[in-house]
């Protein structure tokens, strides 16, 4: 294959990079091997990148359902054996690194659908229920598994992008109005039997931010919020310049280099530059829905979709999260935030699509 790159999709995503490598520069400045860590894993990512935009395409879609089901396997042991932290099995300790299984879910369970509804022919009508009840089982025992971690926003995710993956290949109207219908009606069910005390305790934290008066809830259960907010407005215009944000240098902020890293950087560089991040990602999105058309089957096109979703889901949710719009749900920014997992199953993705893409222009 011709060695080749679609700079309309590099640059927005180097762009990404780059500023989140200097805001991290800045968060874990009290912690200098934390970021140099994170350069590490940088480069490790892109060396992903580059090795799964140059394989053949063929080899990835005949690897999903191997690396489903591996990745089933590593989420039943991560509850198993999992490293505990923040009251949650997340991780694998493999020694020299601590590994998230659920962030590889979100490769793997993408990939699965695109390979399986690939293989179903496209109906006119629209599939039935029944038609894609293998794909709603794997899905539902995958959401399961990262539930029982327990760690809901990730549930809440990866269960939004296979809904957008397997309807974006048309579900009968009928069997969509009954999907909808009994969402509605679960909904009291979830909450009352389902959801956990602190969670909904954030959602009601969030939902009343503005017109409570409850201090035992403004302490306990909006403290991270309402410090995450402070720092967003007070970035103002151009922001108070580069490690020179007082909530980030004080650590008034949780997790600022992980979740909440988007409030440390509007802090230092103001809306100006929370826009240009902004228009960034957006560069970045509108390059990977205009790869949709240009591709040659449907397993290309799933896949696509299923990424520009994700990436999309995970800014609006983060960004809504640290901003005080949305409840905290533990949504890392991509491309953006701390951590090796979420970055290199990332770049598995965006390392498909940009294959996909000099695929589709250069065959």
């Amino acid at each position: 294959m011709n060695r080749r790159f679609d700079l309309t999709f590099i640059l927005p995503l180097l762009g990404i990079l780059g500023l989140g490598l200097i805001t991290l520069s800045s968060a874990l400045s009290y912690n200098p091997g934390k970021f140099y860590g994170q350069i590490i894993w940088t480069l490790i990512a892109v060396a992903v990148f580059l090795v799964v935009t140059y394989r053949p395409h063929r080899f990835w879609e005949n690897f999903s359902i191997p690396l489903f089901f591996a990745t089933l396997i590593l989420l039943l042991l991560v509850l198993v054996i999992g490293k505990k932290a923040g009251g949650s099995y997340r991780w694998l300790d493999l020694g020299f690194m601590n590994f998230q299984p659920s962030e590889l879910a979100k490769v793997s369970l993408i990939l699965f659908i695109a390979y399986r509804l690939n293989q179903k022919p496209t109906l006119q009508d629209g599939y039935k229920l029944r038609d894609i009840l293998p794909e709603a089982v794997a899905v539902a025992l995958t959401l399961l598994l990262v539930y029982a971690e327990p760690d809901l926003g990730t549930t809440l995710l990866l269960g939004a992008v296979s809904f957008i993956v397997i309807f974006s290949t048309k579900i009968h109207r009928r069997r969509l109005i009954a999907l909808v219908v009994i969402a509605v009606i679960s909904a009291p069910v979830l909450w009352q039997f389902v959801l956990a005390d602190y969670q909904k305790r954030r959602i009601i934290a969030v939902a009343t931010m503005l017109w409570s008066d409850n201090p035992e809830m403004t302490r306990a259960d909006r403290y991270q919020t309402t410090q995450s907010v402070i720092a967003v407005g007070a970035g103002r215009l151009s922001g108070k310049g580069y490690r020179a944000g007082t909530q980030n240098i004080l650590r008034f902020i949780p997790e600022h280099h992980t979740d909440f890293v988007f409030s440390v950087y509007a802090e230092e560089f103001g809306l100006t530059g929370s826009l240009f991040l902004l228009l960034l990602y957006f560069l970045l999105l509108y390059r990977i829905l205009g790869i949709i058309p240009q591709v040659s089957d449907k397993y290309m096109a799933l896949v696509t979709m299923g990424t520009a979703s994700l990436v999309w889901l995970e800014v609006v949710i983060n960004i809504g999260m640290v901003s005080g719009m949305l409840p905290v749900v533990g949504i890392p920014l991509p491309f953006f935030s701390y951590g090796g997992s979420a970055l290199v199953a990332h770049a598995i993705l965006l390392g498909l699509v940009h294959n996909f893409s000099i695929h589709s222009r250069y065959r």
